[in-house]
């Protein structure tokens, strides 16, 4: 029987500097945007700043899903990319506005500390709050056991 952990990696904490742009070219809700934005990784084995952009594709029922990039430039100089894509859902069940965050975030890096992040996956939670135009992210590597 397979079996999933989840291991705390890091939280990002990260915001756009300067606007966001969304398009909507086709008479309904869905369309594109994009942004860039600065941040902070915290955690035991993923620390440092952040640099990112995101080009998001937007559903016609409102929900973006991230395609956002960067890199991670940690507090020993090392430099680490990473992918995070997704759903940012605004609109639960009962109506609510929630930026609840759904993601998955792939890391790469030739830094001898960090090249065991080449071979891992991580399933993240967390919400964005678009008054601030910033994300609140925990992130867990996820690996199976037998």
């Amino acid at each position: 029987m397979w079996r999933v952990k989840l291991d705390r990696l890091c939280t990002l904490e990260i915001a756009y500097s300067g606007a966001f742009h969304v398009v909507r070219p086709y008479g309904n809700e869905s369309g594109a945007g994009w942004g860039r934005g600065e941040g902070v990784v915290s955690g035991d084995r993923l620390a440092g700043t952040v640099d990112w952009s995101n080009h998001p594709s937007r559903r016609g029922d409102g929900t973006m899903l991230p395609n956002a990039r960067g890199v991670i430039t940690t507090e020993d100089g090392a430099e680490v990319l990473f992918e995070l894509t997704g759903r940012t859902v605004f609109i639960d069940r009962e109506g609510e506005e929630v930026g609840r965050q759904l993601v998955m975030l792939l890391l790469e890096s030739e830094a001898d500390d960090y090249r065991w992040l080449n071979n891992t996956v991580c399933i993240c939670e967390g919400r964005y709050d678009p008054t601030a135009a910033a994300a609140h992210i925990e992130a867990f590597i996820c690996s199976s056991e037998v």
